[in-house]
C-alpha cells in the first residue's frame, strides 16, 4: 500500500478499460530523484518519457496512458510539473 504523504490518487473523469480492468482511479507515489534524471536523460519524445515516469510511479504499464483520456492525463501532468517546479 502507498503512504498518501508521499502519493496521490487521481480519480478518473474518463474511466479507462486496460488488460481486462476498468480503472476509476491511479494513484502516483511523488518521484525520487533517479526517475527524474531518467526522465532528463531518457530517449523518446517528452510524452513518452512522461508516461515511462506516470507508470513507473503509478506502478502500472507505460501502454496505460496511451489508452487514458487527455484530461486525465493533464491533471497527472500538472500534479508533476508543479513537484518538478515546471
Amino acid at each position: 500500500m502507498t503512504d498518501t504523504t508521499t502519493a496521490k490518487t487521481f480519480d478518473l473523469d474518463y474511466p479507462v478499460n486496460f488488460q481486462g480492468e476498468t480503472i476509476k482511479s491511479l494513484t502516483l507515489r511523488r518521484p525520487k530523484g533517479r526517475e527524474i534524471r531518467a526522465m532528463q536523460s531518457g530517449k523518446g519524445s517528452n510524452i513518452e518519457r512522461s508516461f515511462e515516469m506516470m507508470g513507473s510511479l503509478a506502478e502500472r504499464p507505460s501502454d496505460l496512458f496511451d489508452e487514458m483520456d487527455a484530461a486525465d492525463i493533464r491533471k497527472i501532468d500538472g500534479w508533476l510539473n508543479e513537484i518538478l517546479g515546471e
